[in-house]
């Protein structure tokens, strides 16, 4: 089948790139062509006259967000005081994101967690989720109609808001060149410490150099004016290392034969949440760990309702029977725990347990994944 030129752009995306100079640009072209476009430009085009730095100023309250991007704010909503501090929640729709980004979304900032935005199927969507779910949740969020995804930036910017020749990486936007820094490259993986917490495997996503004067104390000896360097540092969970002002050592870089312990870390997290029954993870060496949650042999009924039971106690002649409501919680995960320790707080042992009859609950609680439900 064969095209005119116009039939070419009758349906397109948009795209963004950089001269060869780093101008940044934004076009449109055929579906599909975004990535020939933006390699051509870069290596075949010098300047633009027309350059893409146009902004539009999104507002919030009595301040503003700018973008590079033709966004149209539908609903807005600030507030002077959510729970440390100020917040505001916004519906936006980006009618030119580049390819890879989606354009309907619900976008909020508090003090607490910085910024989130929520990815809905439809304009509609975002509107109701924004009248009827608000600040709530991510779980609430995900339970409402239309939901697809939920990023968290925190003190990252989100894409949407890139301004000038900011580069977009995955989810967020960042000045040129800040992922020059000689240590903390992005992508690159460090072990990162806290307080109050276990150290954590965090990706960097590029750091900042901050000039700072220092202060002259009169009663110090040799006292220095001159400015000094120091970094603040981005990771993928929206946090920021600031270097001369945390009060944990600094990160470690992860070497690359220690890269199977944020795997097996990965791993073991979904094990736990319920997501997955095996664990596999490359060791580097050429060797392999292979594990996998094993359950009891004897399926033991974790899951909310009502139990004929009948149990021998030890020293009795006849068996006790009777109806018992069972809810599991961490102490009694299953009905037969349950029984158990009501029968042993009232100094009795249990020689056997048997389960007649069930009624489950099917809107309950059970069992799901490596810990009993709370």
């Amino acid at each position: 089948m064969t095209y005119d030129d116009s039939d070419k752009f009758s349906s397109y995306q948009h795209g963004e790139g950089h001269t060869g100079i780093g101008q940044p640009i934004k076009f449109t072209c055929p579906i599909g062509g975004s990535a020939q476009v933006a390699e051509f430009v870069r290596t075949h085009v010098r300047t633009i006259e027309e350059s893409a730095t146009k902004r539009v100023l999104i507002g919030h309250g009595i301040y503003g967000s700018y973008s590079r991007y033709d966004i149209v704010q539908h609903r807005y909503h600030g507030v002077g005081n959510h729970g440390n501090g100020g917040a505001y929640l916004e519906v936006l729709e980006i009618r030119s994101s580049p390819e890879g980004h989606w354009g309907v979304v619900t976008h909020r900032y508090t003090e607490k967690e910085g910024s989130v935005f929520i990815e809905w199927e439809t304009l509609g969507a975002a509107l109701s989720a924004f009248a009827e779910v608000g600040y709530g949740t991510a779980e609430k969020h995900e339970a409402h109609p239309g939901f697809k995804r939920w990023v968290l930036c925190g003190k990252l910017t989100p894409w949407f808001y890139a301004i000038g020749n900011e580069e977009l990486v995955g989810d967020f936007a960042f000045p040129r060149g800040m992922q020059d820094d000689p240590v903390y490259r992005l992508g690159k993986k460090f072990v990162v410490f806290d307080k109050e917490e276990p150290p954590h495997i965090k990706t960097c996503m590029g750091a900042r150099f901050f000039s700072k004067q220092r202060s002259i104390n009169p009663r110090s000896c040799g006292g220095d004016d001159k400015p000094y360097c120091y970094r603040h540092v981005y990771w993928d969970d929206g946090s920021v290392w600031c270097e001369g002002v945390s009060m944990c050592k600094p990160p470690r870089p992860l070497e690359e034969g220690e890269l199977w312990i944020a795997e097996a870390m990965d791993r073991f997290r979904e094990l736990l949440a319920g997501k997955t029954a095996k664990v596999q993870v490359d060791l580097g060496d050429g060797n392999k760990f292979v594990g996998k949650f094993v359950k009891e042999d004897r399926v033991t009924p974790t899951a909310e309702g009502i139990y004929l039971i009948r149990v021998k106690i030890k020293g009795e002649d006849e068996a006790r029977e009777g109806l018992v409501g069972f809810n599991p919680t961490t102490e009694d995960p299953d009905v037969v725990k349950y029984i158990t320790r009501q029968f042993t707080a009232q100094g009795k042992e249990i020689e056997h347990i048997e389960i007649k009859e069930r009624k489950r609950n099917r809107k309950g609680k059970k069992w799901a994944g490596v810990f009993p439900p709370l």
